[in-house]
């Protein structure tokens, strides 16, 4: 069960900190630990439009958490419920489908999308939208550490700092627009494939 699906299976309408807290680590409060979040966050290229200050205040929001090898972050179709960036290890993003072996039985069977390393980020979509479903499985691939923020974290920003939230939607509004992008592009390299293809059967059809 990932640790999403804890927080799903609470049947609470609206998750609120003390609940995540239960399941993550809050920051640290050894000074040495805190100062470092900001100079991580700093290297991120989706902070880049964000002061000392700014990404100071965004670090007291942010939760962290160490995973063992395996160790399942989300499954497809839990309830999102937190945008996580990788500190330390790798996480894979997978496509799970059912493979019907004898019309009786079924196995699961796992593709890998994309694997994550250090300061990459994923699941942003949870804080744009309310009761957004994982369309992909997160998996640790080795033990890591990521930093999370959750949607009532970004309620009280929102509340308390506006511009710093402002900022942050920004940016992960971009990341979504970056990743559309990408989609699309590949999208239409495949519908080139295909139509090669479809002329060069033409051809052999001749």
């Amino acid at each position: 069960m990932s640790y999403e699906k804890n927080i799903e299976d609470r049947k609470i309408d609206r998750v609120d900190i003390s609940l995540l807290k239960f399941f993550w680590q809050i920051n640290p409060l050894l000074k040495t630990a805190k100062n470092k979040i900001p100079k991580f966050l700093r290297n991120l290229e989706v902070f880049k439009n964000f002061s000392d200050y700014e990404l100071w205040e965004l670090s007291k929001a942010l939760h962290s958490r160490t995973f063992e090898k395996g160790d399942i972050i989300f499954r497809e179709n839990d309830l999102g419920v937190g945008f996580y960036f990788i500190v330390r290890g790798n996480v894979d993003i997978v496509i799970e489908n059912d493979h019907s072996v004898t019309g009786e039985t079924t196995e699961l069977h796992s593709k890998v999308v994309v694997s994550l390393e250090k300061n990459d980020y994923f699941g942003e979509l949870a804080l744009l939208q309310e009761r957004h479903l994982r369309n992909a499985t997160a998996v640790a691939k080795e033990p890591c550490e990521l930093l999370g923020i959750f949607k009532p974290d970004l309620d009280i920003i929102i509340n308390e700092r506006p511009v710093i939230a402002s900022k942050l939607l920004q940016s992960i509004s971009l990341i979504i627009s970056n990743r559309l992008y990408s989609v699309t592009q590949e999208v239409r390299k495949l519908k080139d494939r295909v139509k090669v293809l479809e002329e060069e059967n033409a051809d052999k059809n001749q």
